[in-house]
């Protein structure tokens, strides 16, 4: 046989192995039977546990047993954590002179301290919550040859460990997402908006109500957004993906908990600045928006860029990024990602963005609103809707009683691949 016949062979093997799931499995497999203490992998929805990758993502990092510990960690230490940053500042009051001390308390300020632990001690009953509920969703989901693993994970938790996890200082953003998303004011505000351009463009799609078209909505946060549109069109399957295992956990409690619980947050209590009076810096917001999990919803944890919808191949794909592309390092993967879906289609893929092109930490690239959409055009996508909003108050997060006000403008955009 020719030689470069053989190589070409050969390249082309290795090609399809490197992509190949059952290939990954295999080495995994391979590197943890060399382990005293294999990883462990976490498989949603149902919080499964595998020694083998995810079924919906080929790639298990940052949804492992270990990374799901330091979330657990995380917001176990949240109320340590939190109450030692605020206690600085009353250590920070107590240098003054005793006139300055007593002035102070006089106009209330040191009483606006401790009313600021009590806050910080509400919020932490949510996030200890959302831990209780948690373990107990391990416990259902685990057989018995996981039970050592799931052992350690409790006595990590338990104790009186006053570790901090890795993401402690996040927990409180992931509260204020639960506000968003699940308080009626808050989601009335900033949420509603964005649902009803979503709404108004999946409307216009053929049989998008339907078992044969799925909805992939990456970066979903607390998961509102995919709960809601799996509400509106209950035929449809829908994906919800979240690579923060603090969001995803609040959006797993949220869609599981107990409603009759009440629940009530204090989003801006340790946000000292812009603030009109201590009530309002205090201000609880209860999450009484009950929800339920659809059927149709399946929310998965783990990286979008390493997402597969399975085997199945849909008559038609529906992606909904809201306030999601701009958050990446490298903008051009989330776009190549969104359009590699084509082959799980026999019809089209339809991509609905909303959001303010705001980008985070270092990226590759940071594209004018002109510059992306002639980029997404000449990857061959076909723009059907196009839409600059400036003069609406897109809030994000934002205080409607502070001094700072904080909106965006939004680019929406609906694009269709053929």
């Amino acid at each position: 046989m020719d030689r470069s016949v053989v190589i070409v062979c050969l390249t082309f093997l290795m090609s399809y192995l490197v992509r190949s799931k059952w290939f990954k499995n295999l080495i995994l497999n391979a590197k943890e039977s060399g382990r005293t203490l294999p990883s462990v992998n976490v498989d949603t929805p149902g919080l499964q546990l595998t020694r083998h990758l995810p079924q919906h993502f080929n790639a298990s990092e940052g949804c492992d047993l270990q990374s799901l510990t330091d979330v657990l960690q995380s917001l176990v230490s949240y109320r340590t954590y939190e109450s030692g940053r605020n206690e600085r500042l009353m250590a920070r009051v107590k240098l003054l002179g005793e006139d300055s001390i007593n002035t102070l308390n006089k106009v209330g300020y040191i009483s606006k301290i401790a009313e600021v632990q009590n806050s910080i001690s509400v919020n932490a009953t949510v996030a200890e919550s959302i831990v209780e509920y948690t373990l107990a969703q391990l416990h259902k989901s685990h057989n018995d040859e996981y039970r050592d693993e799931v052992a350690r994970v409790e006595g990590q938790l338990a104790g009186g460990n006053t570790a901090i996890g890795p993401d402690t200082h996040r927990v409180n953003e992931a509260l204020s997402h639960l506000c968003r998303d699940y308080n009626t004011l808050f989601n009335e505000r900033e949420i509603q908006p964005i649902m009803k351009y979503i709404y108004g463009q999946m409307d216009g799609i053929d049989a998008v109500d339907s078992p044969q078209t799925l909805v992939v909505v990456p970066g979903s946060g607390t998961g509102y957004i995919p709960y809601a549109i799996a509400q509106q069109y209950t035929s449809a399957q829908v994906h919800s993906i979240e690579l923060s295992g603090l969001m995803y956990l609040c959006n797993s409690y949220m869609l599981g908990r107990d409603t009759t619980e009440r629940l009530s947050i204090r989003p801006f209590c340790q946000f000292y600045s812009g603030q009109e009076n201590a009530v309002k810096q205090t201000q609880a917001y209860e999450i009484n928006l009950d929800v339920e999990k659809p059927a149709n919803l399946r929310s998965l944890w783990g990286n979008f860029l390493e997402y597969t919808p399975g085997t199945t191949r849909y008559d038609d794909i529906v992606v909904v990024t809201a306030y999601f592309i701009d958050t990446a390092a490298n903008m051009l993967e989330y776009i190549a990602q969104i359009q590699s879906l084509r082959q799980y289609t026999t019809g089209k893929v339809h991509w609905i963005n909303v959001g303010p092109l705001k980008y985070g930490t270092h990226p590759l690239v940071q594209f004018t609103v002109d510059e992306l959409q002639q980029y997404i055009a000449l990857q061959g996508w076909k723009h059907v809707d196009v839409s600059l909003d400036r003069n609406t108050e897109s809030g994000y997060l934002t205080n409607p009683d502070s001094l700072y006000q904080g909106h965006y403008g939004l680019y929406k955009f609906h694009a269709v691949l053929e």
